[in-house]
This record gives C-alpha cells, sequence and structure tokens, in this order.
C-alpha cells in the first residue's frame, strides 16, 4: 500500500464522485471543488490542498481530504499552544498537514473514504513517514467521529477534545411541544424574545433551493462581510463561492432563513441540510435588532427541524448562551501527530489533562441545562 498527495480533488474526480460522502453535504466532491475553484482554497489562504490518494497495487483504495496549512486560520480547534511550543525550541510548526472541512466544525465520519478496508496502524504509518519526507511538522485530523478518534488515539494520533452545542429533537410534533419540556422560566423567555420580533412587525421567510435568488445571494453575502467585520475576524468564504454552490446541485441542501421589518430586508441566516441534521454555518444582519440572532440562527432551525423530521441542529462552534435556548453541551474529538521527539510526549501529556478539565467542563454546563 502506497500513499501520494493531489494538488485538485478533480484530479480524484471519478473515485470521489462516488465514494467521498458521509452524512453532512459538506464531504463531498463538488463542496470542495467548489472551494477549490473559487479560490477559497489555495496557498494564498492557507488552505493549499495537498489530499492523499490511497493506492494498492497501483489500484486507488481510498481518500483523505487534507490540507498543507501554513497558517491555523478557519479551522476552529485553536492550537497556538502547539505552535508556540515549536516555536520556542526553534523549530518551525509549519507547515503542517490538517484532514479537515475547511472553515466549518462539522465532524468527518470517517479517517478515509472509500470502500476498501484498510489497516488502521498501516495508514497511520504511512502517513507519518510521509510527513517525515516531506518536512511536515505534524499531522492533525479536525472534527472527526468519536469511534475513529479512539482508533487514532492508539497510533500516537493523540486525542484532543472539544465542546460544541447541538440541540436534539425528541420526536417534537412542533415548536411548542419543546417549549413545554423548558422550565417555566426558560420557556417563558424564549416566548418574550419571539414575541418581541413579532410586535416589531418582523415577518421571517424561508427559502431553499431553486427559491434563492440572485437578490438573496448579494444580500446575505452582504449579512456575511457585516458579521465578519463586526468580529475583526476574516472573510474565508468570497461572494463567487456563495453564488456558484447557490446555482449547483448543492443548491437543494441549502436553507435561507431571512428577516424582513416592514417588507424590508434586515438579516438573514444559511444552514446546510444532511441526511439528519441541520448544520447552521452563517448569519448577519443590516439592522441591529434584539433577539434576531436567536431567531434566524436557534428558533427557527429548531421549528425548521421538528417539521423536516430532522435529529439534530448544529449551530457552529462555541457558544455557552445556546443552552439556555435547549441546545446541549457536548464533546467534539479531534487527532493530532507530531513529528518532533521532544514536544510529541509533552504534548500528548498537555492533552491528557486538558481533556480532564473538558470533561469536568462538560458537567459543569449540564447543570445549566433549561429542560424540567
Amino acid at each position: 500500500m502506497k500513499i501520494s498527495t493531489i494538488s485538485s480533488i478533480e484530479k480524484n474526480k471519478n473515485f470521489c464522485e462516488k465514494l467521498f460522502k458521509d452524512s453532512s453535504p459538506f464531504i463531498s466532491y463538488d463542496f470542495f471543488n467548489y472551494l477549490e475553484k473559487t479560490g477559497c482554497t489555495n496557498s494564498n489562504s492557507g488552505w493549499e490542498p495537498e489530499h492523499i490518494v490511497i493506492k494498492d497495487n497501483g489500484e486507488k483504495i481510498g481518500f483523505i481530504p487534507n490540507f498543507k496549512k501554513q497558517n491555523s486560520n478557519g479551522e476552529y480547534i485553536f492550537d497556538h499552544v502547539f505552535a508556540n511550543a515549536h516555536h520556542q525550541i526553534g523549530t518551525n510548526y509549519y507547515p503542517k498537514y490538517l484532514s479537515a472541512i475547511p472553515f466549518t466544525p462539522v465532524p468527518k465520519e470517517k479517517i478515509f473514504y472509500g470502500e476498501s478496508e484498510i489497516n488502521t496502524t498501516q495508514l497511520a504509518d504511512l502517513l507519518k513517514k510521509y510527513c517525515v519526507e516531506k518536512k511536515i511538522s505534524s499531522f492533525h485530523f479536525n472534527f472527526i467521529d468519536k469511534k475513529n478518534s479512539e482508533l487514532l488515539n492508539k497510533e500516537d494520533f493523540y486525542q484532543r477534545f472539544g465542546i460544541q452545542y447541538y440541540w436534539y429533537n425528541k420526536s417534537y410534533e412542533n415548536f411548542n411541544s419543546f417549549l413545554d419540556e423548558l422550565k417555566t422560566k426558560k420557556r417563558k423567555n424564549i416566548i418574550k424574545e419571539r414575541e418581541y420580533l413579532k410586535k416589531n412587525d418582523i415577518k421571517l421567510l424561508i427559502k431553499r433551493g431553486d427559491e434563492i435568488s440572485n437578490q438573496d445571494i448579494n444580500l446575505f453575502f452582504k449579512c456575511y462581510l457585516n458579521t465578519i467585520n463586526k468580529k475583526w475576524s476574516i472573510a474565508y468564504l468570497n461572494y463567487t463561492f456563495f453564488d456558484q454552490i447557490c446555482k449547483s446541485i448543492i443548491k437543494q441542501k441549502i436553507i435561507l432563513i431571512q428577516a424582513f421589518q416592514k417588507n424590508v430586508f434586515v438579516g438573514c441566516s444559511l444552514h446546510f441540510i444532511g441526511e439528519k441534521n441541520l448544520y447552521g454555518r452563517y448569519w448577519g444582519c443590516l439592522k441591529e435588532i434584539p433577539f434576531l440572532h436567536f431567531e434566524l440562527c436557534y428558533y427557527s432551525a429548531i421549528e425548521f427541524a421538528i417539521k423536516n423530521n430532522l435529529k439534530k441542529v448544529e449551530a457552529g462552534a462555541q457558544g455557552e448562551h445556546k443552552i439556555a435556548r435547549g441546545y446541549e453541551p457536548k464533546l467534539t474529538y479531534s487527532n493530532h501527530w507530531f513529528g518532533n521527539n521532544k514536544l510529541s510526549p509533552l504534548i500528548k501529556n498537555f492533552l491528557i489533562e486538558e481533556k480532564k478539565r473538558i470533561k469536568d467542563t462538560i458537567v459543569h454546563l449540564n447543570q445549566f441545562m433549561p429542560f424540567k
């Protein structure tokens, strides 16, 4: 078995169109290809595609989405502590390898994608050797499911925990049946927030797929940039990317929740529909209105999930304020291998202690769940 890298997913099109899939809409040939074609993932952004192709006897048997990173932007697993440790001993942390969905904190369901069975130990050894040959400091799997994270941990890809907040559909008939499960104070607070918007003439409109027009994309992108500017952040995705995915086959997996005040557009949120889950990704507004963020990102998303029998809403990274709105704190998993023999055991010990603290944090946060 051998591995090699390719500079574009297009070079593995036939294989990936058939086999690069899981239950989220982000793991797909089209999504990754549009990121490349619109210049979102390239050497300039620090997300240079070096996807890994696995072959056995000359036949392709597996694919790992992978990027050569020159920075840590847009990853949602904050690894500055690793970068600083390398800097302190006078060695380079960049370039590093990262297997992840660009700019998207959503778990992958597989280490590699393909129909064949591949021994994890053998694959891990190949990845380590390849990194050494190419002078890559480290290899990271960001946001991967628990089962595969445990497998990688056994191969010295050290496991790291994070926290995200998910809403779970417990067979609710409608939004009110969800509210009925909340403690009185929390239920009244959500009702109060939604009623405030109604009293201020805020009306909502959900558009999906073909219903999304060019004007809708233009308005959304203004909101997206507005949010970026407010946070002093970086616009990782450009207008062309959003325009193209909303005109591609991916559009059927996109919903846009728009808000209007007296028929004037004031804000929106963009979500992706998976096989079982709804993924809230971006939001913004052109006018500051109290509670609008909660409505567009959380409450309307919950209503959509209930109506469409979706099991879970993932509303993006971070945000303890989500707890009061029914989003539960859950562990996320990532795995990290380091080629530096001096730092590797130190980082391993650091991550063991960090995992203990994060588990304690989960226990603490669960005390504030709003359910009866």
